[in-house]
């Protein structure tokens, strides 16, 4: 009745590797997303492990023995560490806090003699396996005693799981209604993460104890396991809103929004009547080659006629910032500028055409010179 149940184990660790490579493609320049993608791989390796378990093809790649120990014991302190960094992007990790991975590194370590078996040893571990489904908890995994590793890492998760939920809780409240409000979508999609790891984790402990007592293995619970990472995926892809907040929750700093003039970059008063100043100031914004993505700073300035080394020198003189700031500025204002006709395309389109070659990038400028992230603060000038 349940044959199916190893491809679906097959099929989810599929679309898991797909996700990855979506947030690998997307947001590969965010650093927080390695992150997430640890805690995906980390789901997908153990949903991969079971389905050459369950399918007995394990016999053709042995080196999966017991690896799967290692991704199931590190991804309860990875998912608390990753949700923490995006709940409060300015707060730097502490050296103090990857104690976290106290535990992990020590089990991993004492799991190593079984990642080294021969062929020959890890072949009769299986066959003992498959005669009895119980042989894997009654024998030491490598240097820790039998029956310890697998519910030691299950409890782990589920009290990581926990504390990872508690952590949203408070930091929401603790930073009040604005900011809740300004990252709906962001602590939904953290809320869903730490949820669907602590079921996961849970799911297993049912498994553990269903082995346990009945020696079986238990396929219902392993479809919701499947079903479960497969919705979260589908959630994530489907969701452009949380797409937007990859290198964290957004921190507010004001009631209201910074105008459309205040965006775009302006001489310093000081220089207003500076021919050199007034000269780059027309050429730069009347042509807008800016909106262009492969402006650079070569291209600028070829086409000013001023020696590369120089110009970043002068536009922090005449702007007060930097060369990469004016130019982020620029295409901002031009995105801004277009917002009346926002509904004959999509956010995207406007994106690429004010200059910005991917979202990451422009999501990043966004907030940084506005202040939240692209759909909310339409969302709210449309009120």
């Amino acid at each position: 009745m349940y044959d199916f149940v190893p491809y679906l184990s097959f099929l989810t660790s599929g679309i898991g590797l797909f996700f990855i490579c979506y947030l690998l493609f997307r947001f590969g320049k965010s650093p927080k997303v390695y992150g997430l993608i640890f805690i995906i791989f980390a789901l997908v390796y153990m949903e991969f492990y079971l389905y050459a378990l369950t399918s007995k093809h394990i016999y053709k790649m042995l080196f999966l023995l017991r690896s799967s120990n290692i991704f199931r014991i590190f991804l309860p302190a990875t998912l608390y560490l990753y949700v923490r960094s995006m709940l409060l992007p300015a707060n730097q990790l502490k050296s103090w806090q990857f104690l976290h991975f106290t535990v992990p590194v020590l089990m991993s370590i004492g799991i190593m003699p079984d990642l080294f078996l021969s062929e020959e040893a890890k072949t009769a571990v299986l066959d003992n396996y498959y005669v009895n489904n119980k042989y894997f908890i009654s024998i030491p995994v490598g240097w820790i005693p039998a029956g310890f590793m697998q519910p030691i890492s299950i409890v782990f998760g589920i009290v990581y799981g926990g504390l990872t939920l508690v952590l949203i809780q408070k930091t929401r409240r603790k930073q009040g209604e604005t900011y809740a409000h300004i990252n709906k979508q962001t602590l939904t999609w953290l809320n869903l993460l730490a949820a669907a790891v602590t079921i996961y984790f849970a799911l297993q402990l049912y498994q553990y104890i269903n082995l346990f007592l009945n020696n079986a293995f238990d396929p219902p619970s392993q479809i919701i396991k499947c079903l479960l990472g497969i919705l979260l995926f589908s959630y994530f892809i489907s969701t452009p809103n949380v797409q937007e907040n990859m290198d964290g929750c957004i921190l507010p700093k004001g009631k209201s929004f910074p105008s459309i003039q205040e965006i775009y970059p302006n001489i310093i008063p000081a220089y207003n009547m500076d021919l050199v100043a007034m000269n780059l100031d027309k050429q730069v914004k009347e042509s807008k080659a800016y909106l262009s993505a492969e402006y650079d700073l070569s291209a600028m300035a070829k086409a000013l006629e001023i020696p590369i080394s120089k110009l970043p020198k002068l536009i922090k003189k005449y702007y007060g910032i930097s060369f990469v700031e004016f130019i982020n500025r620029l295409r901002i204002h031009h995105f801004l500028e277009q917002r009346s006709s926002f509904d004959q395309f999509t956010l995207e389109t406007y994106m690429y055409q004010s200059g910005f070659s991917n979202r990451s990038t422009f999501y990043a400028a966004f907030k940084k010179y506005v202040g939240v992230n692209p759909s909310f603060y339409l969302k709210e000038m449309a009120i």
